[in-house]
Parts: C-alpha cells; sequence; structure tokens
C-alpha cells in the first residue's frame, strides 16, 4: 500500500527543513525540535540492504525539549477502509548514528466535511530498538474495524503509517513512550502489505511509480 516506499522520487527536491513533503507522498512533521531530510545514495553494490535500492531517507534531528515537540516521518494511504479488520504488517530498512530507539505506529482519519468519526491513533504502536547499521524492522498490527464510523463528506479518509524519531510526553500512547532525543536516522525500503508476514520489497516498475506519485502531488 506504500506509494514511493523506495525512495526513487523526489519532484520536489532532495533537501528540507520544515513541515511538508520531501519524498514523494513523505511527509516530515516536526513541533518544537527541528530535523533535516535529505536523499542519500547507497554505494552501488553494497549488500546491507537488498536489491540494489538507489536511494534512502535520512532524518537528521535536534530534539527540543517540550512536552509537544515532536519529530516523525508520515505516508498517508488513501481510504481508511483500507486493510481495516485486517492483520497488516510494516518492514522497513532503519539504521541511526548511535543505538536507538524509533516507534512504528498506525491510525484511522476518517476525513473532513460533516460529522467523521474522530481518528483512532496508536494502533499497533511499536518501540523499535536500531543500531549502526541497517536491520530490518517488522511490526505487524491488527488494524480495527470501521463498523460504526462515519466518514467525513469530504472524500478524503485515509490511513497513517508513521515512523517516530522524537516524541514529548504528550505523544506517549502513541509512540510507546519513545522520549525526546537527537540524532541522525536512515530508513529505506518500507512497505505496508495485509497478513501477519513481512514478504521481500516488492518493486514496481519505475513509470509505474511514478504515475502513482503524480497523481496525489498537489
Amino acid at each position: 500500500a506504500i506509494i514511493n516506499g523506495n525512495f526513487d522520487h523526489w519532484q520536489r527536491g532532495t533537501s528540507f527543513t520544515g513541515n511538508g513533503y520531501g519524498a514523494d507522498r513523505w511527509s516530515s512533521s516536526r513541533v518544537g525540535t527541528t530535523h533535516t531530510v535529505t536523499r542519500q545514495t547507497f554505494t552501488v553494490g553494497q549488500t546491507d540492504v537488498p536489491g540494489e535500492p538507489t536511494y534512502f531517507c535520512r532524518t537528521v534531528v535536534s530534539s527540543v525539549a517540550g512536552a509537544s515537540n515532536f519529530s516523525v516521518l508520515v505516508q498517508r494511504i488513501e481510504d481508511v477502509r483500507t486493510f481495516a479488520g485486517q492483520q497488516a504488517t510494516i518492514s522497513f530498512w532503519a539504521k541511526a548514528d548511535a543505538t536507538k530507539n524509533i516507534a512504528v505506529e498506525l491510525a484511522q482519519a476518517f476525513g473532513t466535511g460533516g460529522s467523521p468519526s474522530a481518528e483512532v491513533t496508536a494502533i499497533g504502536t511499536t518501540k523499535v530498538s536500531i543500531g549502526t547499521t541497517f536491520q530490518k524492522v517488522t511490526v505487524t498490527a491488527t488494524i480495527p474495524s470501521i463498523s460504526g464510523k462515519t466518514l467525513g463528506t469530504n472524500n478524503n479518509s485515509y490511513i497513517i503509517l508513521a515512523i517516530w524519531f522524537d516524541a514529548g510526553s504528550n505523544f506517549n500512547a502513541r509512540t510507546d513512550t519513545l522520549g525526546q532525543q537527537s540524532g541522525t536516522f536512515e530508513i529505506a525500503q518500507v512497505q505496508l502489505e495485509p497478513g501477519p508476514v513481512a514478504t521481500p520489497f516488492e518493486r514496481r516498475p519505475i513509470g509505474t511509480e511514478l504515475a502513482l506519485c503524480q497523481r496525489y502531488y498537489y
């Protein structure tokens, strides 16, 4: 369900410091804390991440203390019906500049317009320790049913995949008390799929992936 999980497409540029989209479909958000998000290139022939990916996403976080402060990498996936009432598995490769924790979370957002149901957060929240070499992170979660929920009338509901790097205490429930930290965090080959098992990273044809990115560009 992830688009541009291989970080091949960066139509807006390759270095960002604010809130908003960087790599296509990937939004980096922060409050208080500052960060710089950049496209990085794998060394040709590296064997840390399989399949010879070209790029990965680096986020350099400078934490600022505050209960409401945070830094997070997010992808919104169209339609809250996606995987509703099912198990789903998140997988990606990650490393940091030292042994650190990150947190992985899913959420359901029911859109805008009319009287939509409140966002459901902290789905499958998992804190994961990563080290200084790329390692595969796998998280399986049961996504709640949307039975009884009300969707907004603007037809813009979605589910959220969030990878948290820094989180003040207001986000303890959503991050398994990740806490605040500075550091360099690198993410590659992100995948979200139905079922309880992480399969090998699936590549779409490059033109298909670009067309998917272009559909959401604005």
